[in-house]
């Protein structure tokens, strides 16, 4: 049948996002959220400060790191940058069209959690 498309052009037939896609997504969700929870112990970790209110009541605050808590981080760390390098890895398979890209979250999330990892086993050396 006749048809006044012209020669040239393909039609796309993509229907849906491939799974591929749909991990990426999620993905890139679930590493702010684990850098989130990264960020969470690394706080409740911290030794407390004393305020004016533990000082009149006469409440004992905490004067070390937390070691279980940091602990915790320490393997979320690890955790985000082996999810991070494999996402990356996924993702680099993917860059087959001209709006494919790299996720800049993955890769601030990777260099976050070398950093992080870094100033732990920094810390524990020292």
């Amino acid at each position: 049948m006749y048809s006044n498309k012209p020669i040239f052009f393909i039609e796309d037939r993509r229907k849906k996002p491939v799974a591929l896609c749909k991990w990426l997504e999620i993905a890139s969700i679930a590493v702010w959220v684990i850098l989130f929870c990264v960020l969470i112990f690394f706080e409740n970790a911290r030794p407390q400060i004393e305020t004016f209110f533990d000082r009149f009541f006469g409440i004992e605050v905490r004067e070390t790191w937390d070691d279980s808590k940091l602990n915790t981080a320490f393997y979320l760390l690890v955790f985000l940058l082996l999810f991070s390098a494999f996402s990356i890895f996924l993702n680099s398979k993917r860059l087959k069209r001209r709006t494919d890209r790299i996720r800049k979250s993955f890769i601030i999330s990777l260099v976050g959690s070398v950093i992080g990892i870094v100033i732990y086993l920094f810390g524990y050396l020292l």
